[in-house]
């Protein structure tokens, strides 16, 4: 098997589990603040929080093996689509860093001083306020861009 497919697919599955590993428990986490309980939703909330460092990781590698990728399948690095999608990609990891880091933080040490029960008007806003909802619908949206530039490969 040629070094460029096993860099191929490590770029693919680091990409995969990372995707995996942030929005995997984001969805369990949206779906147990449905049910209006603290408790539903502690747990989730501090094993997402913890999952921080193992995500920044395989989107790191899913990175640093598409960077190796390109090379190995001698793509031109300056193609508009891969510029496209290291400027993308930049986005998404500051926007993880910062944003989703943040809110799943103040998420955890909010339902873990929270007794159980109903959900406290701190913990709703957490999931509710326009900012949360905003950065989510771009943080997805954000996907389907870097899919398509990958699949596509626009203007080259």
């Amino acid at each position: 098997m040629p070094l460029s497919h096993v860099l191929l697919f490590l770029h693919i599955t680091f990409f995969i589990t990372a995707i995996t590993i942030s929005y995997g428990p984001l969805l369990l986490l949206r779906l147990a603040y449905q049910t209006g309980e603290v408790g539903n939703i502690r747990w989730l909330a501090v094993v997402h929080s913890r999952l921080g460092p193992a995500t920044f990781l395989g989107y790191l590698f899913g990175g640093i093996f598409g960077g190796l990728t390109a090379i190995a399948f001698g793509f031109d690095l300056l193609a508009p689509w891969l510029v496209i999608a290291y400027v993308a990609f930049a986005i998404a990891m500051i926007l993880g860093v910062s944003e989703n880091r943040t809110w799943s933080l103040r998420l955890a040490e909010a339902v873990k001083q929270t007794p159980d029960g109903p959900l406290t008007p701190e913990i709703r806003d957490l999931f509710m306020n326009r900012r949360t909802l905003s950065v989510l619908a771009i943080d997805i949206a954000w996907f389907f861009v870097i899919i398509f530039d990958m699949v596509i490969k626009p203007f080259s």
